[in-house]
């Protein structure tokens, strides 16, 4: 199949990412994510990647400072940072006791960082790239959903340097130092180092304090590369330690909290990585394998207050959860090219161990539990060149998944379950502007044991209580059937870009995130989380992106999501009726629009506008995440060797919703009285970054 379109883009590439400048270079974006490289007009799935040029231009320290432009990608909060994401309205919303299967996976350099949301740091990052829908044949049961995978930039042969600070208001810091070059004649290195702090937007009344919801992150990444003539060699060091502070809902839903024992959402992270890439003849072998380990804290004031606001009805709670992960990765893959297009085979192999140790006020004594699983896999790919202009297809995957559940409570349980996925696509190549595909896919996530509920169970108060959790203690495998129709244009005398793509998913079981809301006879509440079957669901929508190089001085880009995920057939815990209820994270229509202007050949003008629907934050109640439309603008001087940049986020001061509950009441002022609460995200905020070129 022959290729002849090239992809217009934006971002230039050297050794240390910059933004645009007006005579750059219109590049080709290559996908990495699958398992071959493809230039993304030639892939088969609907995919999103983000540059490091574009992070850099938005002020970009984490991935949810992007993740509004790309279209159907949520992500909700409840923490310091978005810890948990959602694609096409599938994802998980928390993470409490019990042990998780995520459903979107997050690599970072391939390394499996799913349900570790501060992993997504963008320091020193080549490019972001978003797979959307069930990756069955490319990463199995943690990506029923989709994928979000996150490349560190390459060391360059050249030596370069650079060294950033900025500052921005409620007290934000920032510093990146990045050094680039030789080790040797064929050896060369690239080492990033950063941090950035804030004070956070959130005032304590109780303690007189506005640090008690702060930012404070570091990071250190290390690469070294070994170039020969046939063969290739990274290694890859990875830390990250993030002491973040979380203190983020009011009893009066306002950024003015009165807790008295404010929670933490800390992360530390090692990671090793050795990759290998050989190549003989025709044929090509990759392998990865990785070592990572991350400590965590996610802790809370329960009760979102202080002793003494209710004499008689208050109550004092604080929850902490820590939790030791580790994980060990092999990815073997063997492949070969030849004239009527390529094959791949390979074999996986994850082993990751979770053992948690919870501090609760309510529990007798702390709550300890371990969760390994282990994951084995074999999959294969065949790209098959019908003719000129049609290529066919066809990857699957077969999985197998033990896991090992054992806890304080003298609970044991074991799974051991095989999974089988992959997907079909014909590509039709329509001309020299337009490319079209059509594929299935079925992907896959293994069932589980709610061990919060099980936990539980001994300390009903009432039968009914008790009939209420025996109901819901363990929930059923999801499997997904993903069906895909595409266009690829690229009008390169236009300089434009335009990516359509249509979708229809079925989900048979799925998995329902709920919470059982239990009254103690003392007033409080324990509210425990558990996932359930709904029969089935359906989530359908469209992706369109565009690129458009209007001049060599402006570049427009455009992203719309919509999105219609309902309940197709669904009776919760509580005997509601859900059926064509709008599942819960899932916004129907999300959009930004955007420019880049070259004011004169060293000034740079950006601006865009997001804007995001409605949705439900919860299968179990009626609370809302508001509509939101947010405007970003910065402005960049570009010297010979320096730079300075001027950043607006959310100029307008929109309020937005991150996180929300609706089923209980907290307030012993109001005597419980149930009604919504909700965690802001960022209001307006303002900074200056600059950067040398050492």
């Amino acid at each position: 199949m022959q290729h002849r379109s090239t992809l217009i883009v934006i971002a230039t590439s050297w050794a240390i990412a910059s933004p645009l400048k007006a005579d750059s270079p219109l590049e080709e974006i290559i996908v990495t994510a699958e398992h071959r490289d493809y230039s993304i007009s030639q892939t088969a799935t609907s995919v999103s990647v983000v540059t490091g040029a574009q992070l850099a231009a938005q002020s970009a320290v984490h991935i949810e400072d992007v993740m509004r432009s790309i279209p159907n990608l949520n992500a909700a909060s409840g923490a310091s940072r978005n810890r948990h994401f959602q694609i096409r309205g599938i994802g998980e919303r928390s993470q409490y006791q019990e042990p998780i299967n995520p459903s979107v996976a997050l690599l970072v350099d391939g390394m499996d960082f799913s349900g570790l949301g501060l992993s997504a740091n963008t320091l020193d990052i080549e490019q972001v790239e978003v797979l959307r829908g069930p990756q069955g044949t490319l990463h199995g049961a943690n990506a029923i959903a989709g994928l979000m995978s996150i490349q560190s930039a390459e060391p360059s042969h050249d030596s370069a340097h650079r060294i950033e600070i900025g500052l921005g208001n409620y007290r934000s810091q920032s510093w990146k130092l990045i050094s680039t070059g030789p080790l040797q004649p064929q050896v060369n290195y690239r080492l990033a180092l950063g941090g950035n702090t804030s004070d956070g937007w959130i005032k304590n009344a109780t303690l007189g304090r506005s640090d008690t919801n702060n930012i404070d992150e570091q990071q250190a990444r290390l690469r070294l590369q070994w170039q020969a003539d046939y063969h290739q060699t990274d290694l890859g060091l990875l830390y990250l330690k993030a002491d973040n502070g979380f203190d983020a809902f009011s009893l009066d839903n306002t950024r003015t909290t009165l807790s008295d024992e404010p929670g933490k959402d800390r992360q530390r992270t090692r990671a090793l990585w050795l990759r290998h890439q050989h190549e003989f003849g025709h044929y090509q072998l990759n392998a990865q394998v990785s070592h990572s380990r991350s400590d965590t804290e996610y802790s809370y004031d329960e009760d979102w207050s202080y002793v003494g606001i209710a004499p008689g009805w208050e109550y004092s709670s604080f929850d902490r959860y820590q939790r030791e992960y580790r994980g060990q990765e092999i990815d073997i893959k063997l492949s070969r090219t030849n004239a009527n297009g390529a094959w791949l085979l390979g074999v996986y192999s994850r082993n990751n161990n979770e053992a948690l140790d919870r501090n609760y006020t309510y529990l007798p004594a702390p709550f300890a539990s371990h969760y390994d699983t282990e994951y084995r896999a074999l999959y294969g790919q065949i790209d098959y060149d019908v003719n000129d202009t049609v290529q066919a297809q066809l990857g699957l995957r077969y999985e197998n998944r033990e896991a090992r559940y054992r806890d304080s409570e003298a609970l044991n349980n074991q799974s051991d379950d095989d999974f089988v996925g992959g997907k079909l696509a014909i590509l039709w190549q329509v001309n020299d502007n337009h490319r079209a595909y059509f594929s299935v896919s079925k992907g896959y996530r293994a069932g589980g044991v709610n061990t919060n509920v099980l936990a539980s169970i001994p300390t009903a108060e009432t039968p009914e209580q008790s009939a209420l959790l025996q109901n819901q203690q363990v929930f059923d495998a999801e499997t997904l059937w993903n069906w895909e129709l595409g266009s690829r244009s690229i009008w390169s005398d236009l300089g434009l870009s335009w990516f359509n793509t249509l979708f229809w998913m079925e989900r048979d079981d799925q998995q329902v995130k709920g919470s059982l809301v239990v009254p103690r006879q003392d007033g409080s509440t324990n509210f425990i989380d558990y996932v359930n079957n709904a029969a089935s669901g359906s989530n359908n929508g469209l992706e369109s992106e565009l690129v458009w190089r209007a001049s060599e001085s402006l570049t427009v880009n455009a992203a719309v999501g919509l999105l219609w995920a309902e309940f197709d057939t669904y009776v919760n815990a509580d005997g509601q009726v859900l059926s064509g209820r709008d599942q819960a994270q899932a916004p129907r229509y999300q959009y930004s629009l955007g420019f880049d202007y070259q004011l004169r050949p060293k000034w740079t003008l950006g601006a865009s506008i997001e804007g995001r629907d409605a949705y439900y934050f919860s299968d179990r109640h009626e609370a809302k995440a508001r509509a939101i439309q947010l405007l970003n603008t910065h402005v960049r001087y570009q010297g010979d060797q320096w730079f300075v940049q001027a950043w607006v986020k959310n100029l307008g001061d929109a309020t937005v919703t991150v996180r929300g509950f609706g089923s209980f009441g907290n307030d012993p002022r109001k005597f419980y009285e149930t009604e919504p609460y909700y965690q802001y995200g960022a209001p307006r905020t303002f900074g200056v970054t600059a950067g040398l070129d050492l």
